[in-house]
C-alpha cells in the first residue's frame, strides 16, 4: 500500500505536507519566486517530523532533483537526513566534480560523483536494501554501486531533513522535487510510505 506526502511550492509560503501524518518544523524555507525552487543551505533546512515513526525500515528508494549553482563544493553538503542513521551529501573533489557520499549507521561510503556547477537540475536517485545491495543513479545513469553497505541494517526514520543546521553560508543548493519510498519488515505497517515535495 503507497501512502504520498505532497506538497507545492507556492510563492512565498513554506510548503505545506499532506498524506502521511507529519509537520513541517517552524522557520522553513520559502519558495524562490523566479522558479518556485527551495533554497536549501545552513540557515534554511526544510525538515517534516513524522507523527508516528517509521521503524524497522529495511528498504529506501530516494530522488531528488536539484541544483549546486556554486562553481565548486568547497565544504561538506548534506542534501537529505532520514531520521538519525541515513545521510545523502556532497564532499569536495575537482573544481568541476563533488563526491556523492552516503552515510549508513556511521559508516561512510563514497558512491559517486557530480558535475559541478549545475546549470540545470540533475536527478539523483539512490536505492538501498538491508542486503546490502545499493545503486546511486545520476539522470538515470549508474554511477555507483556496492553490495555490502549496511547489510543486515535496519532503520528508524522520525524525520525528513533538507540541509544542515551547520556549514559554510556558501553550502547550498536548490531543492526542485523529491520523493521517498521505504520499505518496512512488519506486516502490520503498511508496507511502503512514499514522501513527496513537488513545485507547481
Amino acid at each position: 500500500m503507497l501512502r504520498r506526502v505532497s506538497s507545492e511550492f507556492p510563492d512565498p509560503v513554506p510548503p505545506t505536507c499532506q498524506g502521511l501524518p507529519g509537520s513541517i518544523s517552524p522557520g522553513a524555507p520559502t519558495a524562490d519566486p523566479a522558479d518556485g525552487t527551495l533554497p536549501i543551505g545552513p540557515t534554511r533546512i526544510l525538515r517534516y517530523r513524522l507523527d508516528t515513526p517509521l521503524l524497522d525500515v529495511i528498504g529506501l528508494s530516494c530522488l531528488l532533483r536539484i541544483k549546486h549553482p556554486a562553481p565548486t563544493v568547497s565544504s561538506s553538503l548534506r542534501i537529505l537526513q532520514l531520521g538519525d542513521a541515513f545521510d545523502l551529501g556532497l564532499e569536495p573533489l575537482t573544481t568541476r566534480q563533488a563526491l556523492i557520499r552516503v552515510k549508513l549507521q556511521r559508516v561512510v561510503h563514497d558512491l559517486g560523483q557530480l558535475p559541478t556547477p549545475s546549470t540545470r537540475f540533475t536527478e539523483l536517485r539512490l536505492d538501498w536494501h538491508t542486503s546490502g545491495k545499493t545503486f546511486l543513479r545520476v539522470d538515470g545513469r549508474l554511477v555507483g554501486y556496492h553490495d555490502r553497505l549496511g547489510r543486515n541494517h535496519r532503520l528508524s526514520i522520525e524525520e525528513v531533513t533538507f540541509g544542515s543546521d551547520t556549514g559554510a553560508p556558501a553550502a547550498q543548493y536548490q531543492l526542485d522535487e523529491f520523493s521517498v519510498r521505504v520499505l518496512l519488515s512488519r506486516p502490520r505497517w503498511p508496507r511502503r510510505h512514499t514522501t513527496v515535495v513537488r513545485r507547481p
